[in-house]
């Protein structure tokens, strides 16, 4: 097995996505207090609260993609397992 493959089976390409979206909402969620677009101790104007909504959606959206991704990769991991223990009755029982 090359390195490449290791580390594509080791680190999905869709999980470095799902985390860098997950980057992405923290920064639009920080950003207008960070950049100081955000008037401090002044109501929300429509600009912030449209970022840190959409950073919050990013997170929620990237979050669920992550935990979706671990649920079906034990999936597969148990469904392996149970295939491997069903192969090793058999070989065992004949």
């Amino acid at each position: 097995m090359s390195v490449g493959n290791a580390m594509r089976r080791l680190v999905p390409p869709g999980s470095v996505v799902l985390f860098l979206m997950f980057l992405t909402g923290i920064w639009l969620i920080i950003s207008p207090f960070a950049m100081t677009t955000q008037p401090s101790g002044q109501p929300w104007i429509a600009s912030p609260i449209n970022t840190v909504t959409i950073g919050g959606v990013l997170i929620v959206v990237s979050l669920l993609g992550i935990l979706s991704y671990m649920i079906l990769a034990l999936r597969d991991l148990m469904r392996e397992t149970q295939a491997k223990q069903q192969a090793d009755q058999e070989t065992a029982s004949s």
